[in-house]
């Protein structure tokens, strides 16, 4: 800009609309005309804010090298490959072309590593022995087990990770189970453990010892055996823990190692290579923490547990070797439990007498301290609504359990409950009053769940007093020696535990399989328009799959009773151009039960192994949320999902006026959590398939999806409350031809599902108050 005509249009702007001083307007052309000499004398100048700072630090103009890629300047300009690249983090989506992605989680990216590698050294004979105790006892402590044996085994045993070397030569197996871990586990662990089936360890120490070491450390721990080049090496049999970066150093030796390491003893032949790599001996302290390891000599449990429980060091050790057999292994295991248990009851106990010491020095002295001693104090209610209710029971029935049952029969895991506090509670009355008790009936019975606690229990017992003595008259001595006594249990809640689950995503593909009989038309058009909006924004990743369940398919010609249906179908089908096509299914069920296998079996055979399913019905709200949570929720070969959805009452009861609300609304007046409902059930293909092959026909026909999953036990069933699924009221039609137990099941539903208590009370009055104005007319008058 012409700094004259700048100065020109200020000016008139300070005449025309005295927005400017003009004080001001020299010092603001002085400064437009710096800034205009500035930008013309730039190119010109070598002195540039980038020479400058090169004078300062050569290193800083290198960074903005080379300008063009195309300048004919000699640049030494080469790209920087990373050599340590773990691509087993990066996918290549072979959609997008040859892109890579970031790793999924962020201990992958950064790094992190898990804790404790085992690798246990077996062999054909002794893998169905000993190799399947030390997986019994090991494998729940440690991150990873894998079993390397010399020769392919007859009978492989199942749930076991084994690696077979079937070259012939035993003596190179340490070099070979070296040369697999580096190779496959290589960068995955902190430290790594490698142990002879003939050893026995205390997993969870040993967990415990390595995760209090740093991982900076240079780690070759274990119980010293022998010397070999005047270093001693470790026993195979007691364990020998290797660091990360001890093991990475090995890799680059283990051709040495296959040359020089031809002992029979594996553990020689271990120490030798570890040795040569790290010139860093065996010991058994790391970081001031010591792996204590008890070898013993032709090791008889029986004859030698008697005289070795009183030694320290056996109580202390985390290793015992040699074991002869997997007999000794097991009875071990179960002296180390039990020394553990009464380990923890003393800590226990020490920690009651701390609280109890501490509570002096406390506001409010020992009456501050609740019972049992470290477990929260009950909850306290903020008003009525939050007061928690106990539920009162006998030997055989609970008494008003929910809001829907007044009395109910105790059976399962309710009657195990019960019948358990009471043993536990005789137990400790005997052990308080020398065992002169004999239980006789329970009186009253009162428990309740405390969030903050865990489940309390409040018992009166009637007792037969076994210390007074007998009379000629049995009765009348018998009413004598009952004694009554109230006991107060507490079953305190454990230790919140997060349980590791496989990733998944919210992009999965959902096949949505909705099952329709003549009794379904009415809801029908409310579920096709959701389906349609959702599917338009979701495109290929939502399908749905119609089974049209006939009594009898009609013939050519026939009306048929789902043409309407089928025509609502054709034309969102052709309104959707990217949308998945519904495909249908017509199915005869002659007028009889028809089992859910039968129609998941239609469906799965025309999916992929790793399709995703979900079963619903008409009345069931779809939304964007609530297919979201099927699938995170289902995890192939991990998780199936049968969520308790919000099911609405009928709308005839809970409302006084027309017209009822289109939407559900979600409060207790409205509708309740159906906890006998187990339409809703997400799954894949595959676990479908697998959990199917395990039943018999007869097992099929009497059971439903939910318990076909259960009676499975290899994947885990996740049900709870989820409000994101809500159903509209729905009449159910309970066949008398289905399974007993499924029929008994439909006919609770149908009471349950109708309205509350009061609002059903308050229709009956009205009904009789409407009864009785008809029949007596003149009397209203």
């Amino acid at each position: 800009m012409n700094p004259w005509r700048l100065y020109r249009s200020l000016t008139k702007c300070s005449v025309d609309f005295k927005c400017m001083s003009r004080t001001f307007i020299p010092a603001l052309v002085g400064l437009c005309l710096g800034m205009t000499l500035s930008m013309m004398y730039a190119p010109f100048s070598d002195d540039s804010c980038e020479t400058y700072m090169a004078n300062q630090d050569p290193q800083t103009i290198k960074m903005r090298e080379p300008k063009s890629l195309d300048s004919n300047k000699d640049e030494s300009f080469e790209p920087r490959q990373l050599t340590h690249i773990d691509e087993s983090a990066y996918k290549l989506d072979t959609k997008a072309g040859t892109k890579f992605y970031r790793p999924k989680f962020a201990a992958t990216e950064l790094g992190i590593r898990e804790k404790l590698f085992v690798a246990v050294l077996s062999s054909k004979d002794t893998l169905n022995t000993l190799a399947v105790a030390m997986n019994k006892t090991v494998n729940q402590y440690v991150t990873k087990v894998v079993y390397f044996i010399d020769k392919k085994a007859a009978v492989v045993p199942a749930g076991m990770i084994i690696v077979n070397f079937d070259d012939g030569y035993n003596h190179l197996m340490p070099t070979n189970v070296f040369k697999y871990v580096i190779k496959k586990y290589g960068h995955d662990y902190d430290y790594y453990m490698f142990i002879s089936d003939k050893g026995y360890i205390r997993a969870e120490k040993v967990f415990d010892l390595v995760s209090h070491i740093s991982v900076s450390r240079h780690v070759h721990l274990g119980s010293p055996k022998g010397v070999d080049g005047g270093k001693a090496y470790c026993a195979l049999e007691g364990g020998i823990i290797l660091s990360q970066s001890l093991l990475s150093r090995v890799n680059a030796s283990l051709k040495w190692c296959l040359d020089n390491c031809h002992s029979n003893d594996q553990s020689v032949n271990f120490g030798k290579c570890l040795l040569h790599v790290s010139e860093l001996e065996c010991t058994n302290t790391a970081a001031n923490k010591v792996y204590k390891a008890f070898p013993v000599k032709d090791f008889n449990f029986n004859k030698n547990i008697d005289s070795m429980k009183d030694q320290p060091d056996f109580n202390k050790s985390l290793s015992i070797y040699p074991i002869p057999d997997d007999i000794t292994h097991y009875k071990l295991h179960r002296y180390f439990c039990e020394v553990e248990l009464n380990s923890t009851r003393h800590q226990i106990q020490e920690m009651k007498d701390n609280i109890l010491y501490m509570s002096q020095f406390a506001p409010g002295g020992r009456d501050s301290i609740s019972w049992p001693i470290g477990v929260p104090e009950p909850y306290k209610p903020k008003n009525r609504f939050d007061v928690i209710r106990w539920d009162y029971f006998t030997e055989t029935h609970i008494f008003f359990q929910d809001d829907f049952t007044n009395v109910k029969e105790l059976i399962g895991v309710d009657k195990l409950d019960i019948q358990d506090i009471i043993k536990i509670s005789m137990e400790k009355l005997n052990e308080k009053h020398n065992n002169k008790y004999l239980y006789s009936y329970l009186i009253n019975g009162y428990r309740r769940f405390d969030p903050q606690r865990g489940m309390e229990y409040l018992l009166d017992l009637a007792l037969d007093d076994t210390s007074i003595p007998a009379e000629e008259n049995g009765e009348n001595n018998y009413n004598k020696r009952i004694v009554e006594k109230r006991v107060f249990l507490v079953r305190p809640l454990g230790e919140v535990e997060v349980v590791p689950m496989p990733y998944v995503t919210e992009s999965t593909r959902l096949n949505i399989i909705l099952p329709i009989t003549p009794s379904d038309l009415d809801g029908w058009g409310i579920f096709l328009e959701n389906y349609a909006r959702l599917q338009a924004d979701a495109a290929d990743n939502l399908a749905l799959i119609i089974v049209f369940i006939y009594n009898q398919i009609p013939k050519t010609g026939e009306d048929d009773i789902f043409s309407v249906l089928k025509s609502m179908v054709a034309y969102y089908d052709d309104k959707s151009e990217d949308g998945v096509k519904t495909k249908t299914i017509n199915f005869s069920s002659n007028g009889t039960y028809v089992p859910e296998f039968k129609i998941i079996d239609m469906v799965s055979e025309q999916l992929e192994p790793d399709a995703l399913m979900l079963t619903c019905t008409v009345g069931m709200q779809l939304n964007v949320e609530m297919l979201n949570r099927v699938r995170i929720n289902t995890i192939p070969g991990w998780q199936v999902f049968f969520p308790v959805g919000f099911w609405q009452y009928k709308p005839n009861l809970i409302y006084d006026k027309k017209p009822y609300p289109t939407e559900i609304e979600f409060s207790s007046k409205t509708g309740h959590y159906d906890v006998l409902s187990y339409e809703h059930g997400s799954f894949y293909n595959s676990d479908y398939q697998e959990a199917r092959k395990s039943m018999t026909q007869v097992e099929l026909m009497e059971n439903d999806l939910y318990e076909i999953f259960v009676k499975f036990g290899k994947i885990h069933v996740f049900r709870a409350v989820e409000p994101e699924f809500k159903h509209y009221y729905m009449q159910l039609d309970c066949l008398s031809s289905s399974p007993a137990k499924l029929y008994e099941r439909c006919v609770e539903r149908k009471s349950l599902n109708l309205a509350t208590r009061a609002q059903l009370a308050k229709r009956i009055f009205q009904y009789q108050a409407k009864r009785e104005s008809q029949q007596n007319p003149a009397k209203e008058g």
